[in-house]
């Protein structure tokens, strides 16, 4: 989910595990400035980013980030890709041996969460904007470019939640590695 806590998971496995953090938001955010020179998620990320999937695969983003990590593999133990938001992606990650991991929140505290972090142009979103621009990526279609929070988060295969302090949640992502072998 937006704003959940995907890149403090990423940032963790990162900085403790040597893995690659790749964000397939970032790529949308370069492909978008690149068409639009603007990264304003309401129209232009949601746009770019359904764009690229209808004209390139449903999985385009995952492969992307993929790509990017096999440029650099030998020097990390694995991958994290993080910002998943259509189906195609979720099974290009299984495709990929890969485990899918859902990190969530209540939507308030996502909410504040994004407007603290001052991103973009997200300190102007009211609340409701922030549950109707949600509400555009939760339930799709059911084919590999439609934008459906709510499908991949059934095709997880663990669900992290993120309710507690910082240190409580990162403990939270140690114990997830631990449980899948992510070496040190």
């Amino acid at each position: 989910m937006f704003a959940s806590g995907k890149d403090t998971v990423a940032d963790v496995l990162e900085l403790e595990y040597q893995v690659l953090h790749v964000s397939t938001s970032d790529i949308v955010r370069e492909k978008s400035m690149e068409r639009h020179g603007s990264i304003e998620r309401n129209p232009y990320l949601q746009e770019t980013a359904t764009y690229f999937r209808k004209e390139y695969g449903g999985d385009y983003f995952a492969r992307e980030a993929y790509k990017r990590f096999l440029e650099v593999e030998d020097k990390y133990h694995g991958v994290v890709i993080t910002g998943l938001r259509s189906l195609g992606e979720v099974r290009a990650i299984h495709d990929l041996g890969g485990i899918l991991v859902r990190v969530d929140a209540p939507i308030e505290v996502r909410y504040e969460r994004m407007i603290g972090r001052k991103r973009d142009q997200e300190t102007q979103m009211t609340l409701d904007e922030f549950k109707a621009s949600e509400a555009n990526e939760r339930a799709g279609g059911d084919e590999d470019a439609s934008f459906n929070i709510d499908k991949i988060a059934e095709l997880a295969d663990v669900t992290v939640e993120n309710v507690g302090t910082l240190d409580e949640f990162k403990q939270k992502v140690r114990d997830f590695a631990a449980e899948q072998r992510i070496a040190k």
